[in-house]
């Protein structure tokens, strides 16, 4: 008799099981992110907006270095109180330049997630309206899965339509 229960009970298990397989789906936000339009268009202005920064605080560096080593040549020609007050605004101007250093870096990390948070907060709609259409009852992230069927990866259709929603999204 409990051979019996146990074979019914396997038996709807299992039915649930595929029942629930049907409605598990799996998507790679980070692939949609910096591969749909608007993320290419994001990924351009991010790499010129870095090069800039890079630029600029690589001009400011040289031009410290530079009063570094002039203020270094003129140890021996200046007063002792002439050469500490020279290495006292040099120090000021580095204290400074780690300053703007920061605040650079920390703006542009701001704008790099408020604009990927842009494309996320467009993304969610588009997601939620495709799990109801598909009757999509879990969606997991890819990162989390080891192993899964293709089939139920609906990264590259939520892509598209991504794609014709957004073709430009304004990032500044």
């Amino acid at each position: 008799m409990k051979f019996f229960f146990a074979k019914i009970f396997l038996v709807f298990l299992l039915v649930e099981v595929s029942a629930a397989n049907e409605n598990i789906r799996f998507i790679n936000i980070n692939y949609i992110v910096n591969n749909s339009e608007a993320g290419k268009t994001l990924n351009k202005i991010i790499e010129n907006k870095s090069k800039k920064i890079k630029s600029e605080l690589n001009d400011l560096g040289k031009k410290i270095e530079t009063k570094k080593e002039k203020i270094i040549s003129q140890k021996n020609i200046l007063k002792k109180d002439e050469y500490e007050n020279l290495v006292k605004n040099y120090e000021d101007e580095v204290k400074k330049f780690n300053n703007i250093r920061l605040k650079r870096n920390e703006d542009f990390n701001k704008y790099r997630i408020n604009s990927q948070k842009k494309i996320i907060e467009a993304l969610n709609p588009i997601i939620t309206a495709f799990l109801e259409k598909e009757s999509v009852k879990i969606l997991l992230q890819k990162e989390q899965i080891i192993f899964g069927d293709k089939e139920l990866d609906i990264t590259e259709e939520v892509l598209i339509i991504f794609n014709d929603k957004h073709k430009k999204i304004k990032f500044e």
